[in-house]
Formats: structure tokens, sequence, C-alpha cells
């Protein structure tokens, strides 16, 4: 995929050819094709990044190339590594892909490799055909390799420049090709839609594009990868015409929540609009807390930052509820693990950047501020500059599995009714019912009311230097005393006040739940040296000597 491939080039040294090109992205932000052809600059700066047209005798049309549309053809998957076409052509027909390994051969202009393709795919059909037992499934199987075989035989009588010319064996050509795509196999919408239309591409592009068109009939088409198109339009529109239809692709994408967009946007402003469309119509939070858990989005990113936080939390939260929690603890390593590759890359690229006293993506040895004096000599701590992991436990009401931590402000009702109660509540905010209770005192365990925190908060109004806490998240408003936070064992599962669990285990090995027998007493908790904490067990003392 988009994202697999993205991310092994920018997590490796990858050199894209021996002229001194490397990948120019750092991570899914920056890795989509507008930003790889550098549509987001001015165009004075686009003069190093001027196409090269070739007219290309063996599909009688212009192709253009350049490296940024080399880059943006690798992030596609059309290209590998040194621009070995032969890598990808292997990887598609390993997928059982044939009919895409001969549309990349034919519109890379190769068209003996597109009739090698489609041979090796009939060989294939007939080879899994002879396992096959029921009848019927036969008839089909051998149908469709007698289809991949005449698709063959008409590309291979493809003569360039010849078949676009009205000559006679032109005609009868293109007659052929036309009575090909009349036959049931190219028309069927039920089975083999993806595959079919590759095949149908391949015959209406090779018919049309000697006479002046093919294109937009490639380009237009829904049936095939958006992927596919775009490099499409990378290898066969010249720069105005790439830009206004990598336009209407997003437009079209965001639109309708199409989440192959983010081969164009990458994961930025416009693609995270792209994830929220998709969300809205298919509430699929799960794939865009997947897909935004993969990037590191900048400080300034305020808003986008806030809507990747309610995906990750909606989607954790869909996990406990359902009791899935191995699937969130994996999720939760596998995350950390991720963000923790890329702040080391990115921590690498800072310190090599500070080195130099500059940096210019996409070419090898170039230094811009080469002789400029540094404006600070000493580099920048990357951790000053990269978000810090959240916390990864948190506790959860018994009934409804809401979070006690990461509260959220209740609307309607509910914010009526929290209204009147007072700053800490002995009862769940979101289903009312009550928490567990203190095995000290008997007392129910307290929790932040959060409208009430958050009108403690506005009432103080903005500190200076301090970090703006967007309307909707009180999870960092922590005022409940430290001595009564909710403290267990995380064998038995009992617990209490913190202040409570601490003077009852300084004299106290057992749990104190009766019938409990746990040794629930730890090292660590001599350690606490806290005297709000210790101030009962010390009374006790004092007590005594007198």
């Amino acid at each position: 995929s988009w994202v697999e491939r993205v991310e092994s080039l920018c997590l490796s040294d990858f050199d894209a050819s021996d002229q001194g090109n490397v990948w120019p992205a750092k991570g899914l932000i920056d890795a989509g094709v507008w930003r790889l052809l550098r549509f987001d600059i001015a165009s004075e700066e686009n003069e190093p990044l001027s196409d090269v047209t070739t007219y290309s005798e063996s599909l009688s049309c212009n192709t253009y190339d350049s490296p940024a549309r080399r880059f943006a053809l690798i992030a596609c998957g059309w290209t590998g590594r040194m621009h070995a076409l032969n890598d990808v052509i292997a990887e598609c027909e390993a997928l059982g892909e044939f009919e895409r390994s001969a549309a990349l051969a034919v519109w890379h202009g190769d068209i003996g490799a597109a009739v090698d393709a489609l041979q090796r795919g009939a060989d294939a059909v007939r080879f899994h055909n002879d396992g096959a037992t029921q009848a019927a499934s036969d008839s089909v199987s051998l149908r469709y390799a007698e289809t991949l075989q005449l698709a063959s035989m008409c590309i291979a009588g493809y003569s360039g420049a010849g078949s676009g010319s009205n000559s006679p064996s032109s005609v009868v050509w293109r007659k052929a090709c036309s009575s090909l795509l009349e036959r049931e196999d190219f028309n069927d919408d039920k089975s083999q839609q993806t595959r079919i239309a590759y095949l149908r591409s391949i015959c209406t592009f090779l018919i049309n594009i000697g006479l002046g068109g093919g294109l937009d009939k490639v380009l237009h088409d829904k049936r095939l990868s958006l992927c596919d198109r775009v490099a499409f339009a990378c290898r066969f529109l010249e720069r105005t015409e790439l830009k206004t239809y990598l336009t209407n692709c997003i437009k079209r994408c965001h639109d309708s929540g199409y989440l192959e967009g983010l081969v164009i946007t990458g994961i930025n402003k416009r693609g995270i609009k792209i994830l929220q469309s998709y969300l809205d119509q298919t509430g699929d939070v799960q794939s865009t807390a997947l897909v935004s858990s993969r990037v590191i989005l900048p400080v300034d990113w305020v808003s986008e930052r806030l809507v990747c936080s309610e995906w990750l939390d909606s989607y954790r939260t869909l996990l406990n509820t359902w009791q899935m929690w191995q699937s969130r603890a994996m999720f939760d390593v596998d995350r950390a693990e991720l963000l923790r590759r890329l702040k080391g890359k990115q921590a690498e690229e800072m310190l090599g950047q500070s080195n130099r006293g500059g940096y210019y993506p996409g070419r090898r040895g170039h230094n811009p501020g080469r002789g400029r004096p540094s404006s600070s000599s000493k580099p920048r701590e990357p951790e000053m500059l990269l978000p810090a992991i959240p916390a990864q436990l948190d506790a959860r009401c018994n009934y409804c599995s809401a979070s006690l931590s990461g509260l959220r402000r209740q609307e309607g009702i509910a914010n009526q009714w929290l209204s009147r109660l007072k700053p800490v509540l002995n009862c769940c905010p979101q289903c009312r019912k009550p928490l567990p209770r203190c095995a000290i005192c008997l007392l129910s365990l307290g929790c932040l009311n959060p409208y009430m925190e958050l009108k403690r908060e506005r009432g103080r109004g903005p500190r200076i230097g301090a970090a703006l806490t967007p309307a909707d998240d009180l999870s960092s408003l922590a005022n409940l005393p430290f001595a009564e936070w909710f403290t267990w064992c995380m064998r038995c599962k009992h617990g209490g006040h913190a202040h409570h669990i601490v003077g009852w285990f300084a004299e106290h090995d057992v749990c104190p739940v009766s019938g409990c027998d746990c040794n629930c007493q730890f090292d660590g908790i001599k350690k606490l040296n806290r005297p709000a904490l210790n101030r009962q067990a010390l009374d006790k003392k004092e007590e005594a000597n007198m």
C-alpha cells in the first residue's frame, strides 16, 4: 500500500538515481504527489524542476519526465529502486494482478512485456483451473483464460505510429480491438471488475492514442485505482494539465470521502479533511485512527491535532468497550514503537541540519546555508519539538467503561445536572452509577466534575506561557489532590484512597478487604515519602508515644 511504501522509503536511505537525488519526503505528511511535484511552492522556484518532453515512438505520444515526476511515480508504486519496472511487474504478478502488470508495461511503452504478462496470466488461470472440481467454475476460468490470450494477441498487433493511421492494416487492427471490447467478459460488471477494467483501459488507450485521444478514457475511469491514474497523469500530462487534474481529484475525494486521495495530498491538512469526510460517510473510526496514528503532526496544527486525538480516543474507547484489551494494548505498544522510530529519525535529521548549517531536500550535497553563521551554536533538543506519548493507563467506570481520567465536557441535560453538583463526584459523570468504595473508609472514591473543572479553568484566564487547552478537553485539569487518587492492587483489584492505602500498609502487609489474603504490600510503597500521605500514620504513632 501507499502507507507501507512511503514509510519504507522515509525510514531508509533511498537513492532515486545515480545523480544524487535522494527521497525528499520526511514522512507521510509531505509524501503526497502534490508535495513531491512541488505544486505547493511558487512558480519561480520550479525552474530546476522543468519537465523534459520526449516523444515515444512505441506509443506515438509525448511523455514527460523530471526528478519530481520520478519521485511521484515511486510513491504511486510505478517504479522501484533505480527505476526498475521489472521489479514492479514481478510484484504485481506475485499478487495475481497480471492485468495491472500488463497495463503498467503498456503505459511505460514496453509492449512486449505486456504481451508476456497476459500470456503468463492465461497460463496461471489454466493451472489454477486444473484443481477445480465444479464444471461451472471450469468454464468461467477457461473463458477468462481465452480472454487474456485474445487481449495479448491484440496488444501484440499494435504497431506504434502505424496503428494510428488510416492504413488498411491499422483499420483492421482497430476493428479487432473494438470487437474484443464488445465481448461479454469485457462488459461483466459483477466478476473480475477491476481486472477487466485494466484490460479495457489497455485496449482503449492503444486504439485512441494515435488519433489524439485515449488519455481521458484512462484518467476518468473510476474502476482503475486512483494511484495508477495519478501516476498515468504524471507520465502523460504536461505540468499545467497535471495540476488541474490533481486539483479536481482532491476535490472529488474530499466530497466522496475516498481514502485513496491521500496519495495526492499526503496526511497533511487537506488529507485530514479527506479522512474526516470518509469518517462522516462511513463511521469507520478504526481506519481513520490507524492512518492518523502513524504521523507526528506539527505543534502549530492545533485543530488537526485535536481531531486526530479524538479519533484515537474514540477507537481506543471502542476497543475497551468491546473488552478487546489485548488488541488495544497491542495497538498502543506498536504505535509507541513507531513514534519512537519517527522521533529518532527526526532527531537525526535535525542534528544533521544543525551541523551542516542548512538543508535542501532532494539534492545531495546542496547546502544553501553554507558559509552563513548559524543563529544558535547549540542545536535544539528534539524532545522539545516533538510531542510526548500520552499516558497508557487510566481508570474507567465499571458500568459504562467511560474514562474517569480523560474527561470530556458533557452537553445538554448532563451539563445542567453536573452544574448543580460538587467539584468532586462520587459517581460516574456519564452514567451516574456509584464509583467503587475505599477499602479503608468505605466511602465512594471521587472523580473530578467536568463542568466545575472547566468553569474553574476558564475563571483563571489564560496564563502567560501556558499552552492552550481545548474547550472540550479536560484531561489536563488535575485539581484532585494526590491523596484522594485511586490506588489499587493489580493482583486482587482491591484499593481505595491513596493516603488511606499508604497509611494501612505502613503497619500491615495483607489486603485490607476482609477475607482477602493477598500480599499487596510492595517495596515501592515504602519509598513514597509524602508527608501529606503519611500524616495519618504519623498521628497514630504520636498518640501511641503519648
